[in-house]
């Protein structure tokens, strides 16, 4: 079965006053067809999910895992280190997205100039 659309996965977010953690399950993604990029704020992920190679004569009698494009939008904070975004993926297949914060001080003084 072949779908001309895209399905979004579910993820969770972690955050500190350090950085924000997404974690992505990506099960039967081949790590080369995974995207990611950032377009006006926004972290877009996309992956295509690929069917298990099969004996010639397996004929399918419930197919409900899915099997095409993934994708994912995420709205992104300003606050953020852009450049600094990294991804990595587990041995389990869940895809880990770690985006270091800027960290705003609490008190900065400001030297008064004569």
């Amino acid at each position: 079965m072949t779908k001309s659309h895209a399905i979004t996965i579910p993820y969770d977010v972690y955050e500190s006053s350090k950085e924000l953690v997404l974690l992505i399950p990506v099960g039967w993604v081949n790590k080369e067809s995974i995207s990611l990029e950032i377009t006006n704020f926004t972290l877009n992920i996309t992956a295509m999910r690929e069917k298990p190679t099969l004996k010639d004569n397996l004929v399918p009698t419930v197919e409900s895992c899915y099997r095409w494009e993934i994708s994912l939008s995420i709205a992104l904070p300003p606050n953020i280190y852009f450049d600094k975004i990294h991804s990595k993926i587990s041995k389990n297949n869940v895809l880990s997205v770690i985006i270091p914060k800027n960290v705003i001080p609490e008190h900065i003084p400001i030297q008064l100039e004569s």
